[in-house]
C-alpha cells in the first residue's frame, strides 16, 4: 500500500547543475505508478477516467476573478532542525503569494521570449486562523512524529479537511531519494484517495530563510502548481531532458525539460525546435531559475479551482473562508513597494512543548532544555524541575542539573496575552546515581523481577510499540522482554483516532537500556543476549528494520556503537510472520548477539542499550538472557577477602539489614539507597582488625521493593542489591 501512494505522486526532484552544491537527482514515479497499476488495475481505470474528465473540461476564462485558499502547515519533527520556525513558514507564505500574484521581483529577469507571458494567478493563500474543531490557530501545527523521517503519502498525519484547507506537511526526509517535495493532482485524490491530498516538502525547501535558502524558495510554488492540476512543462514525467513533451497548455511550448538554467540556443535551451526558446524559467520546470507562470497555466489552475476534482471548488467559498477564519483578512502579498505587509496572524493561546538535550544523565550533569511551544508567540516561560538545580527557571531555554537519582518530573508553563498552557512530563529525564547496580560478570534471564525491572524502556512516542516483560515466549519459553510491533488493525480505534496511519512504525525507534555495571575489576568483557525476530516483509529487500547495540559511560548522555547493526537475514530468526502476532515457539527461532566491550580502569558505571529501528513491515522482537561476561581481576579480590555478607536477602518489612565482614585497616563506608537513588542511611565503621557484625540504620521498616547497599573501603567499592518482599 505504501508503494501505491508513492507511485501516484508527482515529485519535485532536488537539485540543479546550475550550482555545484545542488546535484541533479531524479526519480521514476511513472515507472512506479505503472507497477502499482499492475497490482491494482481498478486504480488505473479510476485515475484515467478522472483525469480525462478533468482535462476535457472547457477552460473557463476566469482571469480577473481572484480566489483565496486557506492553508495549514503540519511540521512533523523529532525536535531536530526539521522543526522549523514559524518565521520560516511566514516567509514561505510571503513567497508563494507574490509568485502566484505576479509580484515576484525576479520576474524582471524573464527572457524576452516570455516577458509578455507572465500570468497573474490572482490566487491568495492565507494561513488558517480557525482549526477544524473551531479553535484559534496560527495555521501552523508542530507534531512530534517519526513520520518526519519517512515523508511519503502515509506521512500525511492529522490531515485537516481537504475541502477547507490546503494541507502542507514539512518533514525531515522525503520517501523517495532525491525528492524535495511532492503533490498529487486533484483527479488523483477523489473517492477513497481523499486522505492522500496535499503537499509534502522537505524542510530545506520551505521559504528562503532558516533551514532553506533563496535558491530553493520556488519549491512550494511548483508543488501548488501540481496541486492545481499543472503538469511539468515537458509533460507528465519526472524525467527532464529525456524527450520533448507537452503539458497541454497552449502558451507553453513543447519542451525537453531542464534540470539547470540553460537559456538560448548557445546553451542548448532550444532542444525541441531550434526556432523556439523553451520556457526554462517557468515555475513548473526543474531549472531552479523559475520566474513565472504563463496566462495559460493560470487559466488551467483556475479551471481546477472551480472544478469538483479533489473538492477544489469548495476551498474558496465564503462559507469555507469564514469557517477557517481567513475571510476579510488583509491580503498577505508582499510586494516590492510594501515589504512590511506580511501576514495577519491571530493571537492564540499557545501549546506548551519542550525538548531536552538528553533523555538520561548523571547526578550533577547539566541538561539543556529547549522550548518548543507553538501556535502563538510566547511572552513568558515558567519551568519547574524535580530535584533540579535550579528548581525553577523563567528562561526560554534553561540549563539544569539534578541532585538525586531517578525519573524526574519537568513542567513548562508558557503564557501570552491570550492565556497560558502547561506541559508536564513525569518521565522526562532519567538521572542515574553514582553507583552501579551490578558488578561484572553478571547473567540476567529476566526470571526475577528484581533484575528485570532494573532495565529501562525508552518509547519516545508513548505508543503501543514498546518493550515490555512477557511471561512466556522467551528462550526455553521463559520470561523475556518483548518489543510489541504487532497490532491487530481490527482494533485500531483503541490505539488512535487516526486510522489511516496508526500501524505505520517505519522510522520509529525504541530502546531497552540495561542497569549499570561496575567493570573496573573485570577483564575480557563481552556483552551477549539472545534475540528472536520475525518480519512481515516477503523479500530480503523488505527487511529494512535493524537492531543496534550501544554502550555509555556517562549515564546515557552519549552512546558508542558496539559494532555494526543487526539487520537483514541476520536479524531474521523466525521467518515470515505473515501479519500474525509473532511469538517464538522453539529455541531454534533464537540467535545470539555477542560483542567485545573495551573497558578501562575508570569504567565504574557502564550501561548498554539495545535499540530497534522499525519499518512498516516490522513484527515483534524478543530479548532474553542478557549477559555480561569476563574475568574478575585481582583488585576485586581485596573486597572478596573481606568475606562480605549482606543478609537476610531477600528480607521482609520489619527485618533489619545486616552486614558482616573481616575488619580492614581503613574505614569501611555503607550507604543504603532506594531504587530511585535516594540515600536512606550513610554510616562508617572505623578501621579494625576484628570481625564486624553491623546493622544498617533505617533498614527495618523498608517497603517492598529493590534497594542497594554500597560498600566502599579505600579505593575499592562494591554494591549489593537487597530485595524486600
Amino acid at each position: 500500500m505504501k508503494k501505491l501512494i508513492a507511485s501516484t505522486l508527482l515529485f519535485l526532484i532536488a537539485g540543479s547543475s546550475l550550482f555545484a552544491q545542488e546535484p541533479t537527482k531524479k526519480c521514476a514515479s511513472n515507472e512506479a505508478m505503472e507497477e502499482v497499476f499492475q497490482m491494482y488495475p481498478e486504480l488505473r481505470e479510476h485515475y484515467n477516467a478522472a483525469q480525462l474528465l478533468q482535462n476535457s473540461q472547457v477552460i473557463n476564462k476566469t482571469h480577473g476573478t481572484s480566489y483565496v485558499i486557506p492553508v495549514v502547515f503540519h511540521i512533523l519533527h523529532t525536535y531536530g532542525n526539521e522543526n522549523i520556525s514559524d518565521a520560516q513558514v511566514y516567509d514561505a507564505m510571503k513567497i508563494i503569494n507574490r509568485e502566484f500574484n505576479s509580484a515576484d521581483p525576479d520576474s524582471v529577469d524573464v527572457v524576452a521570449e516570455y516577458d509578455t507571458l507572465i500570468g497573474d494567478g490572482m490566487i491568495t493563500f492565507k494561513l488558517a486562523s480557525i482549526d477544524p474543531l473551531g479553535n484559534c490557530t496560527n495555521g501552523i501545527e508542530h507534531v512530534y512524529s517519526h513520520e518526519s523521517n519517512i515523508g511519503d503519502g502515509f506521512s500525511k498525519v492529522q490531515q485537516w479537511n481537504r475541502a477547507k484547507y490546503l494541507n502542507i506537511w514539512v518533514v525531515k526526509t522525503i520517501g523517495l531519494a532525491g525528492a524535495a517535495a511532492y503533490a498529487i493532482k486533484p483527479a488523483g485524490t477523489d473517492g477513497n484517495g481523499f486522505w492522500s491530498d496535499g503537499i509534502v516538502s522537505n524542510h530545506t525547501y520551505v521559504g528562503s530563510i532558516g533551514t532553506s535558502s533563496s535558491f530553493r524558495e520556488t519549491t512550494l510554488t511548483h508543488e501548488i502548481g501540481h496541486y492545481l492540476n499543472l503538469s511539468h512543462v515537458w509533460g507528465n514525467t519526472n524525467d527532464p531532458g529525456v524527450a520533448c513533451g507537452d503539458d497541454g497548455v497552449l502558451d507553453t511550448p513543447v519542451s525537453m525539460g531542464y534540470s539547470n538554467c540553460l537559456l538560448g540556443a548557445a546553451n542548448n535551451g532550444q532542444q525541441c525546435d531550434p526556432l523556439i526558446e523553451e520556457d526554462v524559467q517557468n515555475y513548473m520546470e526543474y531549472s531552479y531559475c523559475s520566474r513565472h507562470f504563463t496566462p495559460g497555466q493560470v487559466e488551467f489552475m483556475h479551471n481546477a479551482i472551480i472544478g469538483i476534482a479533489g473538492e477544489r471548488d469548495k476551498l474558496w467559498q465564503d462559507s469555507t473562508l469564514i469557517a477557517t477564519g481567513v475571510f476579510n483578512i488583509p491580503n498577505p502579498v508582499d510586494t516590492v513597494q510594501d515589504p512590511s505587509n506580511l501576514l495577519t496572524v491571530p493571537l492564540c493561546v499557545p501549546v506548551a512543548d519542550f525538548s531536552s538535550s538528553v533523555s538520561s544523565t548523571c547526578v550533577g550533569s547539566n541538561v539543556a532544555f529547549k522550548d518548543a511551544s507553538w501556535n502563538a508567540t510566547i511572552d513568558s516561560w515558567s519551568w519547574t524541575f524535580q530535584d533540579g538545580s535550579p528548581a525553577t527557571s523563567s528562561s526560554m531555554n534553561p540549563s539544569v542539573s539534578f541532585t538525586s537519582a531517578g525519573y524526574k518530573t519537568v513542567t513548562l508553563t508558557v503564557t501570552n496575552a491570550a492565556g497560558s498552557a502547561t506541559e508536564t512530563r513525569t518521565g522526562s529525564i532519567y538521572v542515574a546515581g553514582g553507583w552501579a547496580e551490578y558488578n561484572g560478570p553478571k547473567s540476567i534471564d529476566f526470571s526475577s523481577n528484581a533484575d528485570a525491572y532494573l532495565f529501562r524502556v525508552e518509547n519516545p512516542e508513548d505508543n503501543y510499540a514498546k518493550f515490555q516483560i512477557v511471561n512466556n515466549g522467551g528462550y526455553d519459553n521463559s520470561r523475556a522482554y518483548k518489543l510489541n510491533n504487532y497490532k491487530d488493525v481490527a482494533f485500531a480505534p483503541l490505539f488512535t483516532n487516526d486510522y489511516f496511519y496508526n500501524s505505520r512504525l517505519g522510522g520509529s525507534v525504541d530502546a531497552l537500556i540495561s542497569p549499570a555495571y561496575d567493570l573496573r575489576y573485570t577483564t575480557g568483557v563481552s556483552i551477549s543476549f539472545k534475540y528472536a525476530y520475525a518480519t512481515n516483509g516477503t523479500t530480503v529487500a523488505d527487511i529494512t528494520e535493524q537492531v543496534r547495540v550501544y554502550a555509555s559511560k556517562n549515564c546515557g548522555a552519549s552512546w558508542v556503537a558496539l559494532g555494526g547493526p543487526i539487520n537483514g537475514t541476520t536479524l531474521l530468526t523466525g521467518g515470515f510472520a505473515g501479519g500474525t502476532d509473532f511469538t517464538p515457539t522453539s529455541n531454534t527461532q533464537w540467535k545470539e548477539y555477542t560483542r567485545v566491550v573495551n573497558t578501562t580502569s575508570a569504567d565504574a558505571h557502564t550501561i548498554f542499550k539495545i535499540e530497534f529501528t522499525a519499518s512498516d513491515l516490522s513484527n515483534n522482537l524478543y530479548i532474553d538472557n542478557f549477559n555480561i561476561t569476563g574475568t574478575l581481576s585481582l583488585t576485586d579480590d581485596v573486597l572478596n577477602a573481606m568475606d562480605l555478607n549482606v543478609y537476610p536477602n531477600p528480607t521482609t518489612n520489619g527485618q533489619a539489614i545486616n552486614v558482616s565482614f573481616n575488619g580492614q585497616d581503613v574505614d569501611v563506608n555503607f550507604t543504603l539507597r532506594n531504587a530511585q537513588g535516594q540515600v536512606l542511611s550513610a554510616e562508617t565503621v572505623s578501621a579494625t582488625n576484628a570481625a564486624v557484625e553491623h546493622t544498617l540504620e533505617n533498614s527495618s521498616n523498608l517497603s517492598a521493593g529493590c534497594y542497594f547497599v554500597e560498600i566502599s573501603s579505600g579505593d575499592y567499592r562494591v554494591t549489593r542489591k537487597i530485595v524486600v518482599l
